[in-house]
């Protein structure tokens, strides 16, 4: 984000210099020697409401993780009012707050921490800039990382530890990524034989606000955005890592900058946005018929293998990836691979009508868990059959949306629904 430039003189000249680094000897594992059953992880998760096909995705992707990492941004600029939360107000009902940039990585870095030690997947979180460090000089545990692990017990004090370290260290310095990550990529490097003989991987989050500087000065320049694309280009092209970019702005120019990198450095990553940010993003695509949840939304943010939920925000997902994603957020008590469009459309209808409703992100407001007119928009199928092109399908767009807010609306009338968060 643009900062004046007295700002940015005064955080150059603090004294935070960022250097490789060595982190603790308990932090410095990547990989773990016991993992849980699949079906043992997919229960726990179904026991929080966490629909059965995305608790079977995480409890898959859980066996190939070692260990899930988060940059955290702390940079002076995080200290910014233009991030966003969602509060619970009572009642059912749920609402987008804004806040401090800051507060949404501190909300985020413990979502992700009490997730993870649901899953039981070892977590560690790490900041960007910290109180006390000096080039060279290893990583502190409670100082400048904290990892959490469901293995060690004494969850809640683990998660203080957390807070304690957020608490501690608000928002200071510049943003010198590209030197981070070069940390992140010689530890990964030298634990590369251990993740391959146990086919383990390292997911990586950067959960920052503002584009790359060094670490001393506050403005990037040319050179910073292509150090900072090379440590990712580097990092993406190791198969041991998962990489994905939360970004926790509305600044203009630093969005356009990650969406560059987005459309047109080949790398695979993800970048993504707030929750109703994403949600508008994937309802711009075409994938609209579905409740973005938080969730999903948790899911994506800290990496997954599901090919489906990589290319929500990426463009129209087919018949088939639609019908697949469909199984995934509802459980039919039988299969229905069987069944035609419609007729999986129509299946799809009568247990959505006895699901409980999600809090969706683009609509703001507790829906069914599908929306059965847009998913026959986007299957481009009616009620008696496939929509022809043209006219007919735009008739029946209207007439296929209308009709599922009537059925909304005279659902929301009638007996009571019992409303679930998914968190």
């Amino acid at each position: 984000p643009k900062m004046e430039q007295p700002l940015r003189d005064a955080q150059a000249m603090s004294g935070l210099q960022i250097a490789a680094s060595a982190p603790p000897e308990h932090c410095s594992h990547l990989t773990r020697h016991h993992t849980e059953g699949v079906d043992l992880v997919q229960g726990g998760l179904v026991e929080l409401g966490v629909p059965p096909g995305l608790a079977r995705v995480v409890a898959e992707d859980d066996r190939r993780i070692g260990l899930r990492m988060y940059l955290l941004d702390n940079s002076g600029s995080t200290s910014a009012s233009d991030g966003t939360r969602l509060q619970d107000v009572g009642g059912n009902r749920f609402c987008i707050q804004r806040c401090t940039r800051w507060e949404e990585i501190c909300l985020l870095a413990e979502d992700h921490a009490r997730w993870n030690l649901r899953v039981g997947t070892p977590c560690e979180f790490v900041l960007l800039n910290s109180i006390g460090r000096t080039p060279g000089s290893p990583m502190v545990e409670g100082r400048d990382c904290v990892r959490i692990d469901r293995s060690n017990g004494l969850e809640e004090e683990q998660l203080q530890r957390l807070r304690n370290m957020l608490g501690s260290n608000g928002p200071r310095g510049v943003t010198p990524i590209a030197e981070r990550l070069d940390d992140i990529q010689i530890r990964i490097q030298a634990g590369v034989s251990d993740l391959a003989q146990r086919a383990q991987m390292v997911f990586l989050t950067i959960v920052t606000d503002g584009m790359p500087t060094t670490p001393f000065s506050g403005e990037s320049t040319d050179a910073d955005r292509a150090r900072f694309v090379q440590a990712l280009r580097t990092l993406c092209h190791m198969p041991q890592v998962q990489l994905v970019i939360r970004l926790c702005t509305d600044d203009a120019d630093t969005i356009s900058y990650y969406n560059r990198i987005d459309q047109e450095v080949e790398l695979p990553l993800d970048i993504l946005d707030d929750m109703v940010g994403e949600a508008q993003e994937l309802a711009g695509k075409g994938n609209d018929w579905f409740a973005y949840t938080p969730v999903i939304h948790r899911m994506r943010e800290a990496g997954t293998l599901s090919k489906i939920l990589d290319e929500l925000d990426e463009r129209s997902l087919e018949n088939s990836e639609i019908r697949k994603l469909a199984g995934l957020l509802i459980s039919s008590p039988q299969p229905l691979d069987h069944l035609s469009d419609r007729q999986f459309i129509k299946e799809i209808a009568k247990i959505v009508s006895g699901t409980p409703w999600v809090y969706d992100a683009r609509r703001q407001e507790m829906r069914p868990v599908v929306h059965i007119g847009k998913m026959r928009v986007a299957m481009k199928v009616g009620f008696r059959g496939k929509v022809l092109p043209g006219l007919g399908f735009a008739c029946f767009l209207v007439f296929a949306c209308r009709s599922s807010a009537h059925l909304d609306s005279a659902a929301a009338k009638g007996s009571p629904r019992h409303y679930v968060q998914l968190d």
